[in-house]
């Protein structure tokens, strides 16, 4: 009798089991538009961000479709070899999508893209806020208070002004755009290897250039160099580690990085033919060993969209604060007196027509951000929306101009699916 009383209850519990796999495949199905180009696949609890059909957050998914021509014909010509683009709703992924191909292998959403200048908002914009709300940084201090000797700029009567961390973050600073590893070079003739030490030296006492405009930024490489070392200073490690510690690990971006593995590289677009997996930017790459806060950062569109996810639920993901909402709040607005410079902390404002965040997107409390590598991010808070486009431009023929075109379409075609 107990062996009967065993088997039924085998019996009951696969039929349990069973029944159980046919519901979670049905949920499954309910997420997928089959006559839809937007590639969307079930939600699982092993996904970082649950992927949605378009639809189901107020996304005409007819009207995403126009995106993948958009990209089509510039990878057909030639313009990049390949691209991903995500389209964030909340918290959640309701399109991605991957276009061209990599080595003769088609392009996947999971492939790691340089990310170029994008380091500066994730990394760098991220850090200097959480330092802020720990209490050991304040945004009006003066950088040579944290970096010796760092000299600040003079007006039109000589005067000096102290340059502060919110002046590097706004681009405001007066240092210079870039400077040549050659500059650099004829600058420190004494030095066998011209490295990190020499190029902070340089950042703390080159030349400052007043822009034309009383108050306008001037983007620069240099702002966001010296503001990883600042990080690294203060948190007592390195920027990379930091990153590692207080960012990807509390929102899981477990395929972002600097410095990529031999593995991990494999996974990489290229963005040169001899660039893969190793970070384009000169200075990042020569001087800084590949982790600098100006570049240096490899990531999936899926990791990003978490990211901007982060932004659009307020800081916080999946119950871990990364920033405080008053943190994202500052991101979102332009500091008191910087609006000429037109830059938040960290981000670019698009508070009218701005190329990368397109006619429809662009206005208040929306912020951009791109990379030289064709790489970019526009998040409108308004519409609880994100864009990402990551290309690897500099492999192709892309233009400036015809990156931003691009951007600026894509961003549009999203704006009109919002409903």
């Amino acid at each position: 009798m107990k062996d009967n009383t065993r088997v039924s209850l085998s019996i009951v519990v696969w039929i349990l089991l069973f029944v159980g796999f046919v519901a979670m495949g049905i949920h499954g199905i309910t997420h997928i538009d089959a006559g839809s180009e937007v590639e969307i696949v079930a939600a699982s609890n092993e996904q970082r961000i649950e992927r949605v059909a378009p639809d189901s957050v107020g996304l005409d998914s007819c009207d995403l479709r126009r995106i993948a021509p958009l990209v089509e014909e510039h990878v057909a010509r030639g313009a990049f070899s390949g691209a991903v683009v995500a389209v964030v709703r909340g918290d959640k992924l309701a399109y991605i999508k991957a276009f061209g191909s990599c080595d003769d292998v088609p392009m996947s959403e999971d492939v790691r893209f340089d990310l170029a200048s994008l380091t500066k908002p994730v990394v760098v914009a991220t850090a200097v806020m959480q330092l802020v709300e720990c209490g050991m940084l304040r945004l009006s201090e003066r950088v040579s208070g944290i970096i010796p000797d760092f000299e600040g700029w003079h007006d039109e009567e000589d005067e000096e002004h102290a340059i502060t961390i919110l002046d590097l973050m706004t681009h405001t600073s007066c240092l210079p755009s870039y400077v040549s590893i050659e500059r650099l070079c004829r600058e420190y003739p004494d030095s066998a290897v011209v490295a990190r030490e020499e190029l902070m030296d340089y950042i703390a006492h080159c030349d400052r250039e007043l822009p034309e405009e009383e108050g306008a930024s001037r983007y620069s490489c240099l702002n966001y160099i010296a503001l990883g070392a600042v990080v690294e200073k203060i948190a007592g490690m390195s920027l990379d580690e930091y990153a590692d510690k207080y960012i990807f690990e509390p929102l899981d971006m477990h395929d972002t990085c600097f410095t990529p593995t031999d593995e991990h590289a494999a996974l990489c677009v290229p963005t040169s033919p001899t660039l893969c997996g190793v970070v384009h930017d000169p200075l990042a790459r020569e001087i800084m060993g590949g982790v600098s806060g100006n570049a240096g950062l490899f990531s999936t569109a899926e990791d990003l969209a978490i990211y901007a996810a982060m932004l659009l639920c307020g800081g916080t993901w999946r119950g871990v604060e990364v920033l405080s909402p008053l943190s994202v709040d500052a991101m979102f607005v332009l500091p008191y007196g910087y609006d000429v410079a037109g830059r938040t902390l960290g981000w670019r404002a698009a508070r009218s027509v701005y190329v990368a965040a397109g006619d429809l997107l662009a206005g208040d409390n929306t912020i951009v951000h791109t990379g030289a590598t064709g790489t970019s991010i526009v998040v409108n808070r308004r519409h609880n929306i994100a864009v990402i486009i990551l290309t690897n431009r500099t492999f192709g023929t892309a233009t400036a101009t015809d990156i931003h075109d691009l951007r600026s379409k894509v961003c549009n075609v999203v704006a009109a699916a919002i409903r």
